[in-house]
């Protein structure tokens, strides 16, 4: 009886000995997890505030590009110049606002889909460095299986994704881009809601978070006299704080295909 007691009492000590060896060991390797942060900025097309700064970024981001804008196209392709991935900012038809705020590629929700295709398409030869869209604005559009269907489409038959914005909370497009296979994202956290150094970098820090619980974060960020320069001047700041907690920079592009390759 004894005997088997002091073999009972190795074998407790062994195991302990060996989880203190592991754990630290198993912490060590969540720790050093690399993940993934896909940063898009919108509101590209007018020239205005951040956008120099954000392009030259020494990072891969994706840039948003609004079509119709006076330079969309300059814009396009000073970020496609600077190795930066470029997506069609679609304008699209909010609850709330003024119909200028949609310029003139917007998009609408008593449209037909032949006419959404048609702006489309010329939004295309504004922007030819497109692969992928996102929503800008539409919270009424993006509630319409119209609207949400024939973009889904659209971006199938170019072979792009869509990123939804998420500036509605509703499940048509989700369910649209499932039913329809269309390579499908959503915005996680937005930098910039307040215009503010600090807040962005908060708001990096929670994206951060995010990225740590499911393995990557999609952020969006904007160009403008607001925000564009808090936006580019606290991504510049916490570029190398977030690499040394392992954190890559990615495309949405290089992010969809990590994830198929899952």
């Amino acid at each position: 009886m004894k005997r088997t007691t002091r073999i009972i009492k190795s074998l407790v000590s062994a195991f302990i000995l060996l989880m203190g060896l592991v754990c630290p060991l198993y912490a060590q390797e969540v720790q050093n997890q690399k993940v993934y942060i896909a940063i898009i900025i919108d509101d590209f097309g007018n020239q205005m505030a951040g956008t120099e700064e954000i392009a030259k970024l020494p990072i891969p981001l994706t840039g948003a590009v609004i079509p119709g804008m006076p330079f969309a196209k300059d814009d396009a392709k000073k970020l496609h110049d600077a190795g930066k991935e470029v997506i069609l900012h679609v304008p699209l038809e909010p609850i709330k606002g003024k119909p200028n705020w949609l310029g003139p590629k917007g998009i609408t929700s008593g449209m037909s889909s032949e006419k959404i295709r048609g702006v489309l398409e010329e939004s295309m030869t504004e922007i030819p460095y497109a692969v992928g869209m996102n929503n800008h604005m539409g919270s009424r559009a993006m509630q319409s299986k119209n609207v949400v269907g024939t973009l889904m489409d659209f971006a199938n038959e170019k072979g792009f994704y869509f990123v939804d914005s998420k500036t509605y909370d509703n499940k048509v497009a989700q369910e649209i881009a499932t039913e329809r296979h269309t390579p499908y994202l959503v915005r996680d956290v937005f930098l910039d809601n307040t215009p503010s150094t600090g807040y962005v970098v908060e708001r990096l820090n929670e994206a951060y978070k995010v990225a740590k619980e499911k393995g990557y974060a999609v952020v969006i960020g904007h160009v403008g006299p607001e925000k564009g320069p808090h936006t580019a001047a606290a991504l510049k700041s916490m570029i190398s704080q977030l690499q040394a907690k392992n954190v890559e920079f990615v495309t949405v592009s290089q992010l969809m295909r990590n994830l198929q390759g899952q």
